[in-house]
């Protein structure tokens, strides 16, 4: 995972290409500063930029959108944001300064953050663990320790599950939902057709000629859709269509309203589109 953990740059630096355009969907003063020379780089790299900087631009605000919301109506006391990378929100949200927010990832990664970030001050409460995810002691023993210290958390994965096994996805998602205070869980879930297209088109030319490493970049994108969670106790609270959500906040790509029809006419389920996915526990009861 060390290699993965460089796309925070590229990410980074998608945001900061949004947040120049005269139609922003956000702002992010701080994302060109974190991404350097080595976001800049790996963006000419992979090419595309138009196209790749709509997509994380779309998921930035959606997911933006939803932790507003989430802090704002469901008394959400802590965020919980796991591969944290590069990650602004802390200090660009419209956010309470009681609220506690928790970034979680590599050492090298938060160290840098730290030191660029030296000078901004966050909305609200903020804390930087240095802890490798995918280890399940650690993980587990984090997330007892949060739920000690927070009544309503919500937890988020955005650009992480994509690039797990889906066994792994799994023992998370069981992590998670033994804590009886992470009662929410945000994040980005890409179809099968999404997973197959950028490892033939993306993946070789990014990870082969900077990483030099080889290997399939994205992993799981379950064929069930955002059923494979409710078997580990989650239910869907919302559920946002990256194709509709493209077409609201006027981002559409070339041909989206054909796009859009041949899935009607081929009756394609909504469960395979890529979407952002915001689960609440099913034992928590009237949630809507």
């Amino acid at each position: 995972m060390k290699n993965i953990a460089d796309t925070a740059y590229l990410v980074a630096m998608y945001r900061a290409l949004e947040s120049e355009r005269a139609d922003a969907l956000f702002h992010d003063p701080y994302a060109r500063l974190l991404a350097g020379g080595k976001g800049a780089m790996l963006v000419e790299v992979l090419g595309e930029k138009e196209k790749i900087t709509n997509a994380i631009a779309l998921r930035t605000r959606l997911i933006d959108e939803q932790i507003e919301k989430l802090v704002k109506y469901h008394k959400i006391d802590t965020v919980l944001n796991l591969a944290a990378g590069l990650d602004t929100r802390p200090y660009r949200l419209n956010l309470p300064a009681s609220l506690r927010w928790v970034e979680v990832d590599f050492p090298e990664i938060l160290v840098e953050k730290e030191q660029k970030l030296l000078q901004a001050t966050p909305v609200c409460t903020l804390e930087r663990i240095k802890l490798d995810i995918t280890d399940a002691f650690l993980r587990k023993h984090l997330f007892a320790e949060i739920t000690k210290n927070s009544k309503q958390a919500l937890v988020i994965t955005e650009g992480l599950l994509s690039y797990l096994p889906e066994l792994q996805v799994a023992s998370i998602a069981a992590d998670i939902y033994e804590q009886s205070n992470l009662n929410w869980w945000l994040f980005e879930l890409e179809s099968a057709d999404t997973l197959q297209n950028y490892n033939k088109i993306y993946a070789r030319k990014i990870f082969d000629q900077y990483f030099a490493s080889g290997n399939k970049t994205l992993l799981f994108a379950p064929q069930e859709g955002t059923s494979f969670f409710q078997k580990y106790g989650w239910r869907v609270a919302e559920s946002l269509s990256v194709w509709k959500e493209l077409r609201r906040l006027k981002r559409q790509v070339k041909l989206a309203w054909l796009v859009e029809g041949l899935m009607k006419l081929n009756q394609a389920d909504t469960q395979q589109q890529s979407s952002i996915v915001l689960l609440c526990k099913t034992r928590l009861i009237g949630v809507s």
